[in-house]
């Protein structure tokens, strides 16, 4: 029997490297401006700071306001070299001359770089005040206070010519030792600043903005109502930040990084169907639907909340959970669906409460959809969905300390995204079709005796059907104790043996009084008769166009057993016990605990009519023996059935026995 082992086929790797390319297609690569406010409304973030410099833009009233008042003056802007300043410095401290003239140089040097050394050239004479920028702030500074490299030297000379101890007295002296040499500009055009200036009090055109607000300030703070000033501050700041923000490093190491979530993240999809549901990798088709309702819900998240991430309120996440509760386990449902969220929080400013209020919503729409799931009980059920995300969204209002903050656009997008899900689940169907895959609306169909096919094998093989019922109702109760796919065994046990219809009296529940088929045949061509029913069963069910997943419990269903009581008897009449291959199925071992059930239980419902009495410790041997010869003729090798299921599946097929056949109460005869 199979454990949770690592599938070989290369096919289900290649659907999870499509996943993959498509997550990294959807991943965000550049930050995002995803608050949400209106003015007059409470900030509900934490507090928020300026991450970087940037202007106040105006209003359209505001702009029609000032353009009268253009003003054409130009502001020049300098900005810092510190650098310069201390290698200017530490090569004073080389110079070949005494300590104490070092000294006295650098101690004068000093003075000069501390008002900024500026070349002439960059300094229009017209310049009568300029801004000197230090640690992101601008200074005003007259212009005539700065030196120039002429003026810088003649600083340096008089300084020392002024100087009685100084033995440096002529300006020849400062030449020859190099000192002049040393002396550079520490101030250059800052043409960033002067652009930013421009725009703070406008030059040749209106300017845009009405203030300026540095890197580290606080714009809002948490619980503070949005006034008409703080609304404006926050649409500029969001205006630069879609501007300026985004990723600036390697572009190498972005998609290193995005590719490495990408990994993660089909790693995280892939465990959860290695733990819940192993059995998936064995069919592809499933696993191809499976994985395309994960990327259409990657998309949804990822996509709809880059406008406003209100909107992802009116997404219907529950609607994906919708989509594979027909197919697949309630258990992997809510893992993968718990996983796919994340993204919300992972990629979109305040999604936590999102991924909450969606999060409860997905499971509560699994637990109720087994309950009320048919036609107009889903209004129902999206109502109840509905109460339980308003009651989250309420919730989360009431820890920020008010209830002003309820905004009907919420409201509303929630309403959506809670009966959305109602119209788009009949897109099922469609699906359906695409994948070729069973709803269990289907399978409740095909479990109807009144449909074609069943009258067929009631009518023409009366005792089969009986048998496929009682394997029915047996295999259910097994399939209901380790949480396997009730429906869909259900439907298995009725089909599994139509194909006895084609020769109903080869089979000894539907010989009649007197008949004997196999009375006048060897036992090869009993067994070969015997054989025949997988075959024609598989012929039937295309006719009929059964599902294929149908179709795998009529080749599965004695997998690659031999007819033993037939086999029996030819070794026992002289024939070669090597010739066991005629006696064979040629289908194949059961691979999926469903189709383990239903095998183990026909053979059951078959043997347990031979028994001779119906005491407890004679259903607890014969169950016991019907498993282990499964087991020792390898028939569950394939199988995904684990030690723990089986335990339970024997004890309930012998509890089932022995209330199924239970002694009778002897009426006595009327005196």
């Amino acid at each position: 029997m199979k454990g949770n082992r690592l599938p070989g086929n290369i096919g289900v790797y290649i659907l999870f490297g499509l996943l993959f390319f498509v997550v990294l297609l959807l991943v965000p690569r550049k930050a995002r401006f995803n608050y949400e406010y209106e003015k007059g409304s409470q900030w509900r973030y934490e507090t928020l700071t300026a991450a970087f410099d940037f202007p106040i833009l105006k209003t359209e009233q505001q702009l029609l306001e000032d353009k009268e008042t253009v003003s054409d003056e130009h502001k020049y802007c300098f900005k810092f070299d510190n650098d310069i300043t201390r290698q200017v410095l530490k090569d004073a401290e080389n110079l070949s001359l005494s300590p104490e003239e070092r000294g006295r140089i650098i101690k004068i040097l000093s003075e000069i770089y501390s008002r900024g050394v500026v070349d002439a050239e960059s300094l229009p004479q017209s310049a009568d005040v300029v801004y000197i920028r230090k640690d992101k702030h601008y200074t005003e500074v007259v212009a005539s206070e700065l030196h120039t490299l002429t003026s810088a030297k003649n600083s340096l000379f008089e300084g020392l010519f002024y100087d009685s101890s100084s033995s440096i007295n002529l300006d020849s002296d400062l030449e020859q030792s190099g000192v002049y040499n040393l002396i550079k500009p520490n101030l250059f055009r800052d043409e960033d600043g002067e652009l930013l200036m421009k725009a703070y009090r406008g030059s040749e055109t209106v300017s845009p903005t009405i203030g300026y607000v540095s890197a580290g300030q606080e714009i809002v703070a948490t619980g503070e109502v949005i006034t008409s000033d703080i609304f404006q501050t926050l649409e500029s700041y969001k205006a630069e930040y879609g501007r300026s923000v985004g990723y600036s490093g390697p572009v190498l190491q972005l998609w290193l990084g995005n590719a490495l979530f990408s990994l993660l993240f089909c790693l995280l999809v892939f465990l959860a169907v290695l733990y819940c549901y192993p059995s998936l990798f064995d069919n592809p088709v499933k696993l191809l639907y499976l994985l395309f309702v994960v990327g259409l819900m990657i998309t949804a998240a990822l996509l709809v909340g880059k406008p406003r991430t209100a909107y992802l309120f009116m997404v219907p996440f529950t609607l994906f959970c919708l989509y594979l509760l027909p197919y697949f386990p309630k258990g992997l449902i809510a893992l993968l669906y718990s996983i796919v969220l994340m993204v919300i929080p992972l990629f979109v400013t305040g999604g936590w409460e999102i991924y909450i209020v969606f999060l409860i919503a997905g499971m509560v729409t699994i637990y109720v959809f087994g309950k009320i799931s048919k036609t107009w009980q889903q209004f129902l059920m999206a109502l109840v969905v509905f109460a339980f995300m308003f009651t989250t969204y309420l919730a989360f209002r009431l820890l920020e300390g008010s209830l002003d903050s309820i905004s009907t656009d919420h409201l509303l997008f929630l309403l959506l995204g809670a009966f959305l899900p109602v119209a788009g689940y009949p897109l099922i169907f469609l699906m359906e079709r695409l994948f070729g895959l069973v709803s269990q609306f289907r399978l409740e169909e095909l479990c109807d005796t009144n449909n074609k096919l069943l009258q067929e094998l009631s009518m023409k093989a009366p005792g089969t059907f009986q048998h496929s019922l009682a394997v029915m109702n047996m295999a259910d109760a097994a399939a209901r104790s380790i949480d396997a796919d009730v429906p869909l065994i259900r439907a298995g046990a009725m089909y599994h043996d139509i194909g006895k219809i084609s020769n109903p009296l080869c089979f000894i529940e539907n010989e009649t009084l007197g008949a004997k088929y196999h009375a006048n045949l060897t036992p090869k061509q009993s067994a070969t008769a015997i054989l025949q029913h997988v075959p024609d069963g598989l012929e039937i069910a295309r006719k009929y166009k059964l599902p294929q997943v149908i179709c795998e419990f009529i080749e599965t269903h004695h997998g690659q057993s031999c007819t033993g009581y037939f086999y029996s008897k030819f070794v026992n009449d002289g024939g070669d016990p090597a010739d066991k291959s005629a006696f064979t199925y040629k289908g194949r071992k059961p691979w999926t605990k469903e189709q383990s059930i239903l095998m183990l239980c026909d053979s059951i419902e078959a043997a347990s009519r031979t028994l001779a009495d119906n005491n407890p410790e004679t259903f607890d041997t014969f169950v016991e023996k019907m498993f282990r010869a499964k087991i020792d003729d390898g028939q569950l090798d394939d199988s995904v059935l684990t030690l723990n299921e089986l335990m339970t599946i024997k004890a309930v097929l012998k509890d089932y026995l022995g209330r199924l056949y239970h002694a009778r109460i002897v009426y006595p005869a009327s005196k």
